[in-house]
């Protein structure tokens, strides 16, 4: 028999709470409570895309990337027996307690325990047929996940300071990656994500211009080596990656002049151009900050999620 191994899926569940904004995205990750029932992992695997599936009608899209908040799932069999065939089959009795909370504070959000019958040819098809009320239409399912995202939106109501506070203590050695990952996990339907969206746009600033000097330097020295053809390219590629709105942009513009007045060559060598529409620049800033910190989260991400406690 296999265990019930970890499996990891993420979610960003989006509501309406109060009278915060619809639109809200709050990172979950589907874990396992190890040491508790086996179960074959099939069966393990069913439960986790029953989940998906029953909250993605509830309003929620993937996401991977989940900063400590968690739902679990623990089995607990009552009964299970072999009934005279043919064919033989295994009728599974099983209670699941499903858990939300945060893994960091060892915190119970939300929990509900379902109880759940199924008959099938073998122990796993029997439990994957005892899953089958887990579905959008089950209202202690909504409720359950209801509850639990109404404490984690409290949870960054009462602690988005703290956060900000986190974010720039990581910005002033440079690690905008961490701090961009801290503040944009402020979910929109939180009362400081404002204040988080104006220093995630403060970070990304500081982010593009560190980062686009890095690169100007490193085309510079390239082409200040290798002269050549193939030195332009090699240095382009680095000057590529230079950010419209970064500091380091009009540096960029005059080394490809510079480029391209010792380089006869049919191909135009080109930068990333500037947007001129404002409301679409600011709006593909905060998407591609947001891009950066989910990039940096899911680089962290442990491979398991420490529950023991929940035993």
């Amino acid at each position: 028999m296999k265990t019930f191994k970890i499996y990891a899926i993420t979610f960003a569940l989006s509501m309406a709470i109060g009278v915060h904004a619809q639109d809200c995205d709050v990172n979950l990750s589907v874990e396992n409570i190890p040491g508790t029932e086996e179960i074959p992992q099939a069966a393990a695997d069913m439960l986790a895309t029953h989940l998906t599936n029953a909250v993605a009608k509830m309003g929620v899209s993937a996401n991977e990337n989940a900063e400590g908040f968690f739902i679990a799932g623990k089995f607990n069999h009552v009964t299970q027996d072999i009934t005279p065939g043919p064919p033989m089959q295994t009728a599974v009795h099983t209670m699941l307690t499903l858990y939300i909370g945060n893994a960091s504070t060892r915190e119970i959000f939300a929990s509900q325990t379902f109880d759940l019958r199924g008959v099938g040819t073998t122990e796993q098809r029997a439990l994957i047929n005892a899953m089958r009320p887990l579905n959008a239409r089950n209202t202690s399912l909504a409720g359950f996940v209801d509850k639990g995202k109404r404490k984690i939106i409290n949870y960054y109501d009462t602690h988005y300071q703290q956060i900000i506070a986190q974010a720039e203590r990581a910005a002033t050695t440079h690690d905008y990656e961490q701090a961009l990952y801290l503040v944009s996990n402020i979910p929109s339907c939180s009362v400081g994500y404002g204040a988080a969206n104006q220093a995630l746009k403060r970070y990304f600033k500081q982010y593009i211009d560190l980062s686009g000097t890095q690169a100007l330097r490193a085309a510079r020295s390239i082409w200040a080596a290798n002269p050549t053809a193939e030195g332009a390219q090699e240095a382009l590629a680095y000057l590529m990656q230079i950010d419209p709105e970064s500091s380091a942009y009009p540096g960029a513009e005059a080394l490809l002049k510079e480029m391209k007045t010792v380089v006869k060559d049919d191909k135009d060598f080109e930068l990333r151009q500037k947007y001129n529409d404002q409301i679409d620049l600011e709006k593909r800033e905060i998407e591609a900050a947001r891009a950066v910190g989910v990039a940096f989260g899911n680089g962290q991400k442990p491979t398991t999620t420490n529950l023991m406690w929940l035993r």
